[in-house]
């Protein structure tokens, strides 16, 4: 608390800083747990995170925008790492994108992995929430899974469906500025993989161009990971 004095926030006293970066994580997911929205946290602010010993920034890139899993409303806050995470990764070890997000190894190896680095506090109050993504393989099938970590759809990110299948969610805050989209890999700007199956090939997803365009590649390559979240 750093001997700051409890806010006030539409008439309710409660211990969290308005300033968004001076609370701890604990008093976050406090907040999220409460479905609490303090009016001064707003999409793009940032707090550090340290995962498997390395230092990221965290954005706020939503609120109230994503659905609890459990049936229970909705997330006050979704976040997302601002640039990509230290190792890049495949969605699949074979270029293929049959069986979409759903049981590709990004959504069933890779992250459940990275969220093992993550602080204990973290690991143990992120809820899932659901998702929306292609079945893969050319299929406009809309297939919804149950998330803690997840990447986000071309939708999510663009607005505009170029390279998908409609129906994969709609555009965070966060993303409605082009900048933005620009993230980078040990400070050098990347490609950076959606959830979105490529509904052209059956062995691409979708990615995030170093320049902030749409594009896609082979499900096997490796390329930057920004993944998202909710307490």
């Amino acid at each position: 608390m750093s001997g700051r004095s409890p806010r006030w926030f539409t008439g309710i006293q409660y211990p969290y800083e308005a300033n968004f970066a001076d609370n701890t994580w604990a008093q976050i997911i406090t907040a999220c747990q409460k479905r609490i929205v303090p009016p001064t946290w707003k999409v793009g602010d940032q707090k550090a995170m340290t995962i498997g010993g390395t230092d990221y920034l965290i954005d706020i890139i939503g609120i109230n925008h994503d659905d609890y899993a459990d049936g229970s409303g909705k997330a006050p806050f979704t976040f997302q790492m601002h640039e990509c995470y230290h190792e890049k990764k495949r969605m699949n070890l074979a270029a293929t994108n049959e069986g979409g997000w759903t049981s590709c190894d990004m959504r069933t190896k890779h992250l459940p992995g990275i969220l093992s680095k993550m602080p204990t506090e973290v690991q143990n109050s992120i809820q899932e929430v659901n998702k929306l993504t292609s079945a893969g393989n050319y299929s406009t099938t809309i297939v919804t899974t149950a998330d803690k970590l997840f990447l986000l759809s071309e939708i999510e990110i663009f607005g505009i469906v170029d390279r998908s299948v409609n129906g994969e969610g709609t555009l965070y805050d966060y993303y409605k500025a082009a900048g933005s989209r620009i993230k980078t890999f040990n400070g050098t700007a990347t490609v950076w993989r959606e959830r979105s199956p490529s509904a052209d090939y059956d062995y691409m997803f979708c990615n995030v161009y170093s320049t902030g365009t749409s594009s896609q590649s082979d499900a096997n390559y490796d390329r930057g990971v920004a993944f998202a979240f909710c307490f």
